[in-house]
């Protein structure tokens, strides 16, 4: 699996989906970034946490910071693990 990735001057930068994650009661909405693999198929992008699970394409993809410090989003610790640039 190739994750995409690009130096900028905010750190490193992967190109990533979201999935919107409901807030229940007061608490809002999150969204949690993954790696994307592959092509979109009929609507469908699958993702690098999971060999069968994978997102209704909604957002497209987006250029995402690695160190992603901003209220409400975080990235998902599995497709995290992946990206060689967190390890370093």
């Amino acid at each position: 699996m190739a994750v995409r990735m690009k130096p900028s001057e905010e750190g490193t930068i992967v190109i990533a989906t979201s999935e919107r994650v409901r807030g229940y009661g007061l608490d809002p909405d999150r969204l949690i970034w993954h790696v994307p693999v592959g092509v979109v198929v009929e609507d469908f992008r699958a993702i690098a946490c999971s060999d069968e699970e994978g997102l209704a394409v909604s957002s497209g993809e987006r250029d995402v910071p690695l160190c992603l410090e901003v209220p409400d989003q975080s990235w998902c610790p599995r497709c995290l693990s992946l990206v060689p640039a967190a390890h370093e």
